[in-house]
């Protein structure tokens, strides 16, 4: 993390005020600096031991990144649309407003990366390891199948949301089969997202927006659902009814399909 009185803090509050505000702005006025594939791994290569590749405000895109070391680089606001990454390793990376719809993460190595604001609609993280990971991401439509998402930091922090509410964006995501035991998702929205057989074991999902998405064979014990809404949303065959807490504070709770 930065300092707060740092210039890359100021600048990312800057850019997030933007993303909320004037969206187009961010896309078409960035100077996002073109770099090959070869620029990459020498910046790697050439950074000290102890700092952190400086690969931020970068374009990536029409680049093959794939099988990359970027542990611990700083990747800030960097243009990935698209971009195949599978393979690569960005354990302990900035992703913060990292722009990466549509992009290959499959099997990569997200554990404790920072991926606040981050645009990954339509990305392929089928079997991701996000353990750990800073993951308050717009992620709608993206394919989470199979993902490790063990403690993941997603939840909306209520005491800094001066600039509009920042919170983590699953809409029609595909999470079959995920690992997100002990996360923290917290007014979070996943309406149509599909969680079946997925594990969500101590998972806090206060205030989450849950319309129509599916859990059916998930494993929900001590799940916290207090406040969600949970129009239309599938519980069949779920693991730890019993367990779950807050379900009678939920919104829309009688229309949601649970097994007779």
């Amino acid at each position: 993390m930065y300092p707060v009185n740092s210039a890359k803090f100021l600048f990312l509050r800057a850019l997030l005020l933007l993303s909320l505000i004037h969206a187009p702005l961010i896309v078409t006025g960035a100077d996002w600096t073109p770099i090959t594939r070869e620029e990459v791994l020498a910046v790697i290569e050439n950074t000290p031991e102890g700092n952190a590749p400086d690969l931020k405000v970068k374009d990536f895109r029409g680049q093959d990144m794939s099988g990359i070391d970027f542990r611990g680089a700083d990747i800030f606001y960097t243009h990935m649309r698209g971009v195949n990454l599978s393979g690569s390793n960005f354990e302990n990376a900035n992703l913060d407003l990292a722009i990466m719809p549509d992009a290959t993460l499959e099997s990569v190595n997200l554990r404790n990366t920072t991926m606040n604001n981050s645009e990954l609609g339509g990305a392929n993280l089928k079997n991701a390891d996000l353990t750990d990971a800073e993951f308050v991401a717009k992620a709608k439509g993206a394919n989470l199948e199979g993902a490790t998402m063990i403690r993941v930091k997603g939840g909306a922090n209520m005491d800094n949301q001066s600039m509009g509410m920042l919170r983590t964006i699953l809409d029609y995501a595909n999470l079959k089969d995920a690992d997100l035991q002990d996360a923290d998702l917290s007014f979070c929205t996943m309406k149509f997202g599909n969680l079946v057989n997925a594990n969500l074991s101590g998972v806090n999902l206060t205030w989450c927006d849950l319309s129509k998405a599916d859990f059916t064979g998930a494993d929900l014990t001590n799940v916290n659902l207090t406040s969600a809404k949970l129009t239309g949303t599938i519980f069949k065959n779920i693991k730890g009814k019993d367990t779950i807490i807050g379900l009678d504070t939920a919104r829309d709770v009688k229309s949601a399909e649970f097994d007779q």
